[in-house]
C-alpha cells in the first residue's frame, strides 16, 4: 500500500468515526426510558385482536377443509367467510402495527366482516374451532369499533 492510499484510508476512517459519533450524540438528545418505545404503537389492542383472529381463522379454515374433504358441504359458506376474514384481519394487523393513517378506515370494514363471520360461526356451536373463531371475531369487531 502506498503512503497516499494509507493516508486516504485513515482520513476516510476518521470521517466515518466522526459522523458515527455525531449521530450517536443526536440520538442522546432524545432519550427514552428503558423498555419505552421511541414511537409507541397507537393501536396495540387492535393489532393483537386482529392477529388473534388470523390465528383462530387458520384453525377454523383447517376444520372447514377437513369437513369439505369428507364431502360435508355444510360449512361451505363458513369456509368462504373465514378466508375473507383472515385476509381482512391480516391487512388490518399490518396497518395497525405501523400506526397507519388508514387503520380507522380499514377497521370499519373489518368490523363488518368480523360481525358476519361471528354470525356464521355461531351456527356451529359444537365445534371448538367455530366457538374460538366466534370469540376472536367478537373481540376484533369490538376493538375495531373503538377507533372508528
Amino acid at each position: 500500500m502506498e503512503r497516499r492510499d494509507f493516508i486516504t484510508a485513515v482520513g476516510a476512517t476518521a470521517a466515518i468515526a466522526s459522523v458515527s459519533q455525531a449521530l450517536a450524540n443526536e440520538h442522546e438528545k432524545h432519550p427514552t426510558a428503558a423498555g419505552e418505545h421511541h414511537h409507541p404503537p397507537k393501536y396495540k389492542a387492535l393489532t393483537d385482536a386482529s392477529g388473534k383472529c388470523v390465528i383462530e381463522g387458520d384453525n377454523c379454515l383447517r376444520h372447514c377443509f377437513g369437513m369439505l374433504s369428507m364431502n360435508n358441504a355444510s360449512m361451505a359458506d363458513c369456509t368462504k367467510l373465514t378466508y375473507e376474514t383472515i385476509a381482512a384481519c391480516k391487512a388490518l394487523e399490518s396497518l395497525s402495527a405501523i400506526n397507519s393513517s388508514f387503520t380507522p378506515a380499514m377497521a370499519k370494514i373489518v368490523a363488518s366482516i368480523c360481525e358476519a363471520c361471528k354470525k356464521e360461526c355461531d351456527k356451529f356451536p359444537l365445534y371448538v374451532e367455530c366457538r374460538d373463531m366466534s370469540t376472536a371475531c367478537k373481540t376484533c369487531a369490538t376493538e375495531c369499533l373503538k377507533i372508528v
